[in-house]
Formats: C-alpha cells, sequence, structure tokens
C-alpha cells in the first residue's frame, strides 16, 4: 500500500489526488464531535460541499489542534496556512497559532505564534496579525501585523498599535488592513480601511473613518484574486448598527463603495465572518445565516442576485471560513456540530 501510494503521487496532479478512492466522501468522511460543538475541523469538499476528508491528517498535530479556521491556500496550491486551537474551554481564542501544512495534509512546515494568514503572491511570505497578548515581547504595542518568510524568518513589522487583519494583494504590491496609528501617532479607528504600500513602505486610507459607512470593520478582509484590486470586507453600519458587506476598489476609494445589508442578500450576515473571491471573479464565499444553521453561500459580485447555496453541506453541522482551492474545483469548509 505505502509504493501504491507513493506511485499516485508521482503519477497525479495535486488536485486530482483529491479524487482518489482513498478519500471517502460525505458523512463518512465528516469529523465532528456532538459531544463537543465547540469543536471546529477544516474539510476538504467537493465543488457543492460534500466533505471529501479532514484537511489535517498528521495526527499529532490534530491532537495539540482540535479546532482549526481562517484557512489561506498558496496560490500554486502547495500549502495551506490556518488558524489553529484547542477547544478547551479553560484556554482562550487568543492563543490561537497559524499552522502551515501541505496540500496532502501530512507535512507540518511551520507553527507560528499569531492568526489571519495570507500568502504572498509567490507563497513565500506570509502577512499575519499578532494578538494583543505579544505587546512589548516582540516591539510590537497592541495587536499588530507582520510580514515573514513561511519558515520564519525575515521577519518584518507593517502595523501595530491596534493593526488588524492584513490580506496580501494578487499583484505583490499591498496589504489592506485596519487600524494601527496615522502620521501623528494616533490611533485609527477600526471603520477605516487602509492600504500599505510594500515598495515603499508607507500606509494610506482608503476612506476615512469619517466617511466610513461602517461603525467598526469586521476581522477579515478578501481581494479580487484578478488584478481588478477589489476587496470585500463587512461590518455593522454606523448608524444603524446592521450587519452589512462592502466591496470597493481600493485605487478609487469611496465614491467605488457598493454596500449591501443582509435583507437585500437574502441571507443573515454574520459579523466577523471570512469571505473568499471565486477564482473565476464573478461572487465571492462567506458564511451566512440561511434558517437556523451557519452555512457557506456564494454571493454575486454585484451584491444583488440571490446567495447560492451548497447542497452537499451535511445535516446537524454548522460551517465557517469557506474557501475555494487556486482552480476554483474544491471547497475547504471548517465543520461543527450543530
Amino acid at each position: 500500500m505505502r509504493h501504491l501510494r507513493q506511485s499516485i503521487c508521482i503519477c497525479c496532479s495535486l488536485f486530482g489526488l483529491l479524487a482518489s478512492p482513498f478519500f471517502a466522501s460525505g458523512n463518512d468522511a465528516l469529523d465532528v464531535d456532538p459531544t463537543q460543538p465547540e469543536r471546529q475541523i477544516l474539510h476538504l469538499c467537493k465543488p457543492d460541499g460534500t466533505p471529501i476528508r479532514p484537511l489535517v491528517l498528521d495526527e499529532k498535530l490534530k491532537e495539540r489542534f482540535d479546532s482549526q479556521g481562517k484557512p489561506e491556500i498558496s496560490a500554486d496550491g502547495k500549502w495551506i496556512a490556518f488558524d489553529a486551537w484547542t477547544s478547551d474551554p479553560k484556554r482562550t481564542r487568543q492563543e490561537s497559532k497559524i499552522v502551515i501544512v501541505d496540500f496532502d495534509g501530512q507535512k507540518t512546515t511551520n507553527i507560528i505564534d499569531g492568526s489571519l494568514p495570507s500568502f504572498s503572491p509567490d507563497g513565500k511570505r506570509l502577512v499575519f496579525s499578532r494578538p494583543r497578548r505579544y505587546t512589548n515581547t516582540d516591539g510590537a504595542e497592541g495587536t499588530s501585523i507582520w510580514i515573514m518568510d513561511i519558515d520564519g524568518g525575515n521577519r518584518m513589522m507593517v502595523a501595530h498599535r491596534g493593526a488588524w487583519g492584513g490580506r496580501w494583494s494578487p499583484d505583490g504590491k499591498s496589504i489592506v488592513f485596519f487600524g494601527g496609528e496615522n502620521e501623528n501617532g494616533l490611533t485609527v479607528p477600526r471603520s477605516c480601511l487602509r492600504l500599505f504600500d510594500i515598495e515603499n513602505q508607507t500606509t494610506t486610507n482608503i476612506f476615512s473613518p469619517d466617511d466610513s459607512p461602517f461603525g467598526e470593520l469586521s476581522v477579515q478582509f478578501e481581494w479580487a484574486k484578478d488584478n481588478s484590486r477589489r476587496v470585500v470586507f463587512g461590518g455593522p453600519l454606523k448608524d444603524t448598527n446592521e450587519l452589512a458587506t462592502g466591496v470597493i476598489q481600493v485605487d478609487e476609494g469611496i465614491s467605488s463603495l457598493m454596500v449591501r445589508t443582509g435583507d437585500t442578500m437574502d441571507a443573515g450576515l454574520l459579523h466577523g465572518s471570512s469571505y473568499n473571491w471565486n477564482p473565476n471573479g464573478d461572487s465571492f464565499l462567506m458564511a451566512g445565516t440561511v434558517g437556523d444553521r451557519i452555512l457557506p453561500i456564494a454571493v454575486s459580485i454585484d451584491l444583488l442576485e440571490a446567495p447560492q447555496t451548497f447542497d452537499g453541506i451535511p445535516e446537524n453541522v454548522s460551517t465557517s471560513d469557506p474557501i475555494h482551492t487556486p482552480d476554483g474545483n474544491h471547497l475547504i469548509v471548517s465543520f461543527r456540530s450543530q
């Protein structure tokens, strides 16, 4: 069997392996525990949401971290980075780590103190956030955003003093985030979307706190996979506190902003939901409330069409953090018992 698997790995492409009969699908491939509803596990899924296998197959890693979320795949499909933590109620989510594994889920490359990983376009570096508990241990004050090689080298701070949620642009030129401080050393409200220029190492506001219709932005944004330099994000509106999703072209600023609430999108929105653009650029994934469940939904770019749901999602589970694989042929979804 060992030699057979080696032959398959040599003869098959990376994503062709996903269709192998060595992997079950459906409820047989689902790793959830009704006695531990707080435990959530990332799964590789078919395009309709049917589970193929748990993402991580390394048993020691699964024992150390029994909850996983916020996945990110390198553009070449070789590596997956994600948040990992323990569901032990005595521990806090603030103690989460970033784990980097190969796409087969067998080899762990690195474990990093931080959260919300985002790969550079060449897959060699990460931008990530670090919680407040690391204050004064790494030169940062409060929450902070960092860039580093995936092996842990060449670490550089992008912003601190409340900065959070950095995402690397597909053209490699920019990092979008919120918070931090302005040129006068004053804290920038988290209602303001900001842009870090990597080459010049300068930061500008995509829109100002005064112009923002949002009272606070959610913790994760996402760039379109093409070079249109569009970003999707969300959060509660300033005037009504109603949750909404926005799409903006970052170089055009506030004049290009489109905003829709859950009522106009026919789905309940979630504060803190992650977003992920479809590789073909016509929609993005997010988690939304559909009936009494939290499920992946695909939302059109203009935010006007009714969201698409996924028929293969098993019953009696709740989901979070859905993303597409780079080829668009599979999903990665975090499942937990409902």
